[in-house]
């Protein structure tokens, strides 16, 4: 079928990081009007960076390849924008950032991609970031997610400041915290009481089962 065709060809230019191509068969799409354009957000461009996680995951795609998946997919998603009859509410919104003491921010940055991707809100807030930084923008965002990111172990009492924080200002109950990098593990996350994520393909799966009706 050709609605099948066109979504399956968007998809690969997503996987295949095409930002021309996923334009031009955006427009199509729009222009035929005979896909639902949330369809096509949904079976075509994120199907496609779903592919690009798995690649990720097996190590045959790098931040590079993200990267320029996540600009097609992009792309894409601005030619559909003024033809949503619909503005699309994002899942939830999510700050992240690296916590105070570590500087090394790119498996914060794929995350940051893949949730975008997934449709969620992410507040990025760097890398190196002072705990009083986190509350500021739970507060001033509404935001129903934290994600925090260390590679060092040094920095790990960072994150155990942070929930401290959360727990003084009252937030904690009110917010799902999820942490990674390669000095965190599942038993320090439920020492401090947050939650331990392998990579970025596991943070989308566990917050769509809060966010998207109990559906990963």
């Amino acid at each position: 079928m050709v609605i099948i065709t066109i979504l399956d060809d968007i998809s690969e230019a997503v996987i295949h990081g095409d930002a021309e191509k996923a334009i031009v068969l955006a427009n199509q799409i729009v222009e035929q009007k005979s896909i639902d354009l949330n369809d096509a957000i949904i079976n075509g461009l994120n199907k496609g960076m779903n592919v690009v996680g798995e690649l990720y995951d097996k190590r045959e795609y790098f931040l590079p390849e993200i990267i320029v998946a996540a600009d097609a997919l992009y792309e894409a998603l601005a030619v559909f924008k003024p033809h949503l009859t619909i503005d699309r509410k994002p899942k939830a919104t999510v700050i992240c950032g690296v916590v105070r003491g570590d500087i090394h921010d790119i498996g914060k940055n794929i995350v940051k991609l893949f949730l975008e991707a997934a449709g969620y809100k992410v507040v990025d807030l760097g890398r190196n970031v002072m705990a009083e930084l986190f509350i500021e923008a739970i507060k001033e965002h509404h935001a129903e997610v934290l994600a925090l990111s260390t590679l060092m172990s040094p920095t790990l009492e960072s994150m155990r400041e942070v929930m401290d924080l959360l727990k003084k200002h009252g937030l904690r109950e009110k917010m799902k915290v999820i942490i990674g990098g390669a000095a965190t593990d599942e038993k320090f996350a439920e020492e401090i009481g947050a939650i331990y994520i392998e990579d970025a393909k596991s943070a989308i799966k566990l917050l769509n089962t809060y966010f998207s009706g109990g559906n990963p």
